[in-house]
């Protein structure tokens, strides 16, 4: 009986290939050793067949399922969406599949995504938390030695890869720069649902991204003499243009506000116009995270820039190398930013006397 290839087995591929059937799982499987020109036959079999191999029985056999789990906070979010762009071409560049969950700032999504990623078997994971603290899922990973890089948030108590930027030295030089500029007051603005007060008294704060800036405006503030504020409750645009349209309204509004991500300036900018007001010259704008906007806009919005693709690549490459075996000998994978001055900041400081003609 001529042998039913509509949907084709191992066993069909190594008989057309006239190989055995463990000869053609290493083949296709990618493990073990196979002669070259058996491996060619064996894929020429395959390919006639259009036989698909099943993916957790190779990771089975081989102990590599050649997919790495990548989880974000939000997708929506402009800098998670170019990392993810750069965790996948690297991963491509090694022949390595990205399943892609996101939480939606949720711990329990998070938590289910880790889950099921294990499940899957695969062979590491990239996970952005949403928790600083909450973290036994991420530790059960560490302990079960599956490669794990933390990318852009870095939870407490947690001895794994980390990639990410330096939030509390870029929020720190923003207040340097507009306290040079004759700013004696300003706003920064984030989103978190903590209160104010919370922010002020040391409050943790379950991002560590915002922890580290919160803390950097405090300790810049002290030093320069600039005079600060927490606006909090900016979970989306709608409610970012509402509490900056209710700051810039008051008659003691702040000179600059200070925008943590670039999802939250450009509502920022928007209410500002609304209001009637001119950037920079009845308020300046300055945004810890960069977006192609600001290029264009007028005026065109102060920014630390930060390498969203290169933190992405550099945290696949890292995972891959802990998959191979190998890597480098630190954990702490620091890329440099870049504070990119537009137009959006005001020169508040006194006008020098001209100097007397001879």
């Amino acid at each position: 009986m001529e042998p039913n290839y509509t949907n084709p087995r191992l066993a069909d591929v190594a008989r057309l290939a006239g190989v055995s059937r463990a000869t053609a799982a290493r083949a296709l499987g990618g493990y073990g050793s196979v002669r070259q020109d058996l491996a060619a036959m064996v894929e020429a079999a395959a390919e006639t067949l259009g036989y698909r191999g099943n993916a957790l029985a190779r990771s089975v056999s081989s102990g590599r399922s050649h997919t790495i789990g990548v989880v974000i906070s939000d997708i929506e979010n402009p800098h998670f969406a170019r990392a993810v762009r750069g965790i996948t071409d690297a991963a491509k560049k090694s022949g390595f599949d990205v399943i892609l969950a996101n939480t939606d700032e949720n711990l329990e999504a998070e938590r289910d995504a880790v889950e099921v990623f294990l499940a899957k078997r695969v062979d590491g994971l990239v996970v952005a938390s949403t928790s600083r603290s909450d973290s036994s899922h991420l530790l059960d990973v560490v302990k079960m030695k599956r490669p794990l890089v933390l990318f852009d948030r870095r939870p407490d108590n947690i001895q794994t890869d980390w990639v990410g930027t330096d939030c509390y030295a870029d929020a720190k030089s923003v207040v340097e720069y507009v306290a040079s500029r004759g700013h004696r007051k300003l706003a920064f603005i984030s989103a978190t649902t903590k209160t104010p007060l919370e922010l002020e008294r040391g409050y943790p704060l379950p991002i560590s991204t915002i922890a580290d800036r919160v803390r950097a405006i405090r300790d810049a503030s002290a030093e320069t003499g600039v005079e600060y504020e927490f606006i909090t409750g900016a979970m989306s645009p709608q409610q970012t243009r509402d509490v900056v349209s209710e700051l810039v309204k008051r008659p003691d509004r702040p000179s600059v506000l200070i925008m943590s991500y670039s999802r939250l300036a450009l509502p920022a900018f928007q209410a500002i116009r609304e209001a009637g007001l001119r950037i920079p010259e009845d308020v300046s704008l300055v945004c810890l995270d960069d977006a192609d906007w600001m290029t264009v806009s007028t005026p065109g919005v102060s920014v630390v820039a930060i390498p969203a693709y290169d933190l992405g690549a550099r945290a696949a490459g890292v995972l891959l190398d802990r998959i191979a075996g190998t890597g480098p000998e630190g954990t702490d994978h620091l890329l440099p930013t870049e504070f990119i001055e537009r137009s959006s900041v005001a020169d508040l400081r006194p006008a020098q006397p001209l100097a007397d003609s001879a």
